[in-house]
């Protein structure tokens, strides 16, 4: 039996505990935030600003059930997917999607899945460290230097960390410091968010089986992305940037009392001031990108998830690929259980190829849909019905095989790259 310290309890963290114990392990996780099972709840994962709406696709349903958690649990944890809605001068155009697998994707209540993985992390016996900041990781020792909410700091020892938290993560900041010739790239987006929330989605005319996307009309000034969670209430992530009218800066009622009437103006009266008065509240966040030259350090540590490749949430895979990431190293680590360095130098071969696909079309999704390319809807149209006339020559649609499959991304990102070519032929033909 190893020992393993997963820093960071959340999504992905917490679902690496499930695998890992299930297969035999001591697993200890060190999470910053409240017991989401225990008298303090509404800590754990509070319901504030920085908390997109998330869409789990099936790469992440399989991964999430390939860790013995029931299809029947995680439904109850969303609502089921079945279209996107583009906004376009206050008119939607919906583009409906089929399933390729027999699975929809789900537009996830966050707090809901987080509690379900708890509650199969605790079933396995693993040890949660709640309310514990890592301070410090010995890459070379395997140990990291912990604190509590009262002050009090302990070291933990290991024979494997694992870095599960997040894009800032403390883990990779010790292999930063700590590892000859890691490269690192941090970079951000020309916009931030706001994460605004209104109850009745259904009363307020949204589909509960769609994703809906805003800011196709806007010349570049702002992107949007809305999804219903079971609890009936709509979340909005309000892109913008960080200067100018309007921004995430502007405090001026009227201004943003323009922006929302414009470009939400489907909405009452009272919903949009409602969002107003949530913007105006509410502080903002940064939408970060991550990369790292490589995910591990000899046998000792592992980064997965937003700690090895933090992107947009434009593509809804995020999260996707950070449950894709557990299960990938599961899987290498159940064939080779002897053979630690080895299994974590073919995790970074492998998901590196995959996080630099993804993230390279996380990017290029957020342009499409932060600028007035009217095009974007015609080349969609066109590519499928040119798949349809002609399956064997023509490349098959990319974004229903990103929603419906788990074909790795950069299989995905060359069906991109061929779908472009063609259509630029079929427009000059």
């Amino acid at each position: 039996m190893n020992k393993i310290i997963i820093v960071g309890g959340g999504l992905a963290g917490s679902l690496t505990a499930i695998y890992m114990a299930q297969r035999g392990h001591d697993v200890h996780i060190i999470e910053k935030r409240a017991d989401p099972l225990g008298p303090n709840a509404a800590s754990a994962d509070p319901i504030g600003s920085r908390a997109i709406g998330v869409s789990m696709t099936v790469r992440g349903i399989k991964a999430v059930l390939g860790a013995g958690i029931s299809k029947q649990e995680l439904d109850q944890c969303g609502e089921p997917i079945v279209g996107m809605a583009f906004s376009v001068r206050g008119d939607y155009k919906v583009r409906e999607l089929t399933p390729l697998e027999g699975l929809f994707p789900l537009s996830l209540d966050r707090t809901a899945f987080q509690r379900l993985l708890n509650r199969h992390a605790v079933k396995h016996e693993v040890n949660y460290y709640f309310e514990h900041k890592c301070l410090d990781v010995d890459l070379d020792r395997k140990t990291v230097l912990i604190q509590g909410s009262d002050g009090a700091m302990q070291t933990l020892q290991g024979d494997l960390i694992i870095g599960a938290d997040g894009a800032h993560s403390a883990v990779r900041r010790a292999m930063q410091s700590g590892v000859r010739r890691f490269d690192f790239k941090q970079t951000f987006f020309r916009h931030g968010y706001k994460t605004l929330v209104l109850p009745d989605a259904a009363g307020l005319g949204f589909r509960k089986d769609l994703l809906y996307f805003f800011g196709m009309d806007s010349k570049g000034l702002f992107a949007g992305r809305a999804a219903t969670i079971p609890d009936g209430s709509i979340s909005f992530a309000i892109c913008l940037p960080y200067t100018g009218t309007p921004s995430l800066a502007t405090l001026n009622r009227e201004a943003l009392a323009e922006f929302f009437s414009r470009y939400f103006g489907s909405l009452p009266p009272a919903s949009r001031q409602e969002l107003l008065e949530q913007f105006i509240a509410l502080p903002s966040n940064d939408l970060i990108n991550v990369r790292s030259n490589t995910f591990h350090y000899k046998g000792n540590v592992l980064l997965i998830g937003d700690a090895a490749h933090a992107t947009a949430p434009f593509l809804g895979q995020g999260m996707n690929m950070a449950l894709e990431d557990v299960y990938v190293f599961a899987t290498l680590l159940e064939r080779q259980p002897d053979a630690l360095p080895q299994v974590l130098a073919e995790f970074t071969r492998q998901r590196k190829v995959q996080a630099d696909a993804m993230q390279d079309m996380a990017i290029a999704n957020y342009e499409a849909l932060s600028n007035p390319n009217l095009i974007f809807f015609l080349q969609t149209r066109y590519t499928r019905y040119m798949h349809k006339k002609f399956p064997r020559v023509y490349p098959p649609d990319m974004a229903e095989k990103l929603y419906f499959t788990s074909v790795p991304y950069d299989e995905l990102q060359q069906i991109q790259k061929k779908q472009n070519v063609w259509y630029k032929l079929g427009r000059v033909n």
